[in-house]
C-alpha cells in the first residue's frame, strides 16, 4: 500500500500570530478552535473565527493574525496526495483547484470534524501491522467529511476596514508593477502619500510592511516562472529583481532551497508522493 505523504499538526498558544507571510507546495485545511483573529489571504482580510474550516491552497500568500488564546487543527497535503487518495468517482484533487475557501459550518458539522481530526491524531503509523491502513482509512474519513462542506463554500465576505479600503488599490498597483523597480518613494508619489503614512496605513490594514510583501510577492511569482520552465536569470528578472545574485539569495532565504534546484525538483514532476503520514503537536 502506497503511503501518502501529510502533515497533522494540533496547535495551541496563548499569544499567537505568524511572524511572517508565507506559502507553501500544499494544501492547508486549517481548522480554528477559537476564535477571534484575522486572515490576509490574497490581497485580502478575512475574518478567522470558530466553526468555519478554511482551505487555503498551494501557493497562496498568507498571514494569521490571532487574537490571545488561540487552538488550531492544522492538515498539510499535496495536490498530488489528493489526486492518489482519488476515484474517477470521488475527486479529492478538486479541491485543490482553489487558492482560498472557507466554510461556515453548523455545530454538529464543527463536533463531527473535531471528531474526525481527533481520529487522524490517534491512528498514527508506527510501523506495526495494520497500523498504515487505519492511518489511511482516518485520513480518507477526514477527507469525506471536509470536501462537500468545501463544495458549497467560497472566499466570502472580506473585513472592510477604513485603512484597508485606501490599501487596496496599493495593492492592486505592486501587483499590476510588481516587474517593475517599485521603493517607497514611487508607491507613495503615485498615490499622493508621504512614506510615513503609506508605511503606518499598509501595517495597519494588512499587518506587514509594504517591501514585505514585494519581496514574497516577486519570490511567489519567480517559483512559478521556474514551475513553467524559465530559467533561474529570467525568473529573477521578471519577479522584479534587477539583480541575479540578491535574487538567488532572497529565494533561498525565504523558501530553504536555490532557485535552480527549485526549478529541477518542480518541473514537470507528476509522481506520486511515497513518503508517510506525520503528526506534530
Amino acid at each position: 500500500m502506497t503511503q501518502i505523504d501529510f502533515h497533522l499538526q494540533l496547535n495551541h498558544n496563548d499569544n499567537w500570530s505568524m511572524s511572517r507571510l508565507h506559502f507553501h507546495d500544499y494544501c492547508e485545511f486549517f481548522l480554528p478552535l477559537t476564535s477571534p483573529g484575522n486572515i490576509f489571504v490574497n490581497d485580502q482580510v478575512y475574518p478567522l473565527r470558530r466553526g468555519t474550516l478554511y482551505l487555503i491552497g498551494e501557493n497562496t500568500l498568507h498571514r494569521t493574525i490571532a487574537t490571545g488564546f488561540h487552538a488550531r487543527y492544522v492538515l498539510h497535503i499535496s495536490r498530488k496526495a489528493l489526486s492518489a487518495l482519488s476515484t474517477p468517482q470521488t475527486d479529492f484533487s478538486r479541491m485543490a483547484q482553489s487558492a482560498f475557501l472557507r466554510a461556515d459550518m453548523t455545530n454538529d458539522q464543527m463536533i463531527s470534524l473535531i471528531e474526525r481530526f481527533q481520529a487522524l491524531e490517534r491512528n498514527k503509523n508506527d510501523g506495526s501491522f495494520g497500523s498504515d491502513v487505519h492511518q489511511a482509512i482516518a485520513l480518507l474519513d477526514l477527507l469525506l467529511q471536509v470536501a462537500p462542506i468545501l463544495d458549497a463554500a467560497s472566499a466570502g465576505d472580506a473585513v472592510r476596514s477604513k485603512d484597508f479600503l485606501r490599501v487596496a488599490p496599493i495593492l492592486d498597483y505592486i501587483r499590476d508593477h510588481l516587474s517593475e523597480p517599485l521603493t517607497l518613494d514611487l508607491i507613495a508619489g503615485q498615490f499622493y502619500l508621504s512614506k510615513h503614512y503609506l508605511c503606518r496605513i499598509f501595517k495597519s490594514a494588512t499587518g506587514f510592511s509594504v517591501m514585505e510583501y514585494i519581496i514574497y510577492s516577486r519570490v511567489l511569482k519567480a517559483r512559478q516562472l521556474l514551475k513553467e520552465g524559465v530559467s533561474v536569470q529570467q525568473a529573477g528578472e521578471l519577479s522584479g529583481f534587477s539583480d541575479n545574485s540578491h535574487f538567488i539569495r532572497t529565494f533561498g532565504h525565504l523558501t530553504g532551497t536555490s532557485p535552480g534546484r527549485y526549478a529541477r525538483e518542480h518541473q514537470g514532476s507528476d509522481a506520486a508522493p511515497i513518503l508517510g503520514g506525520s503528526l506534530k503537536e
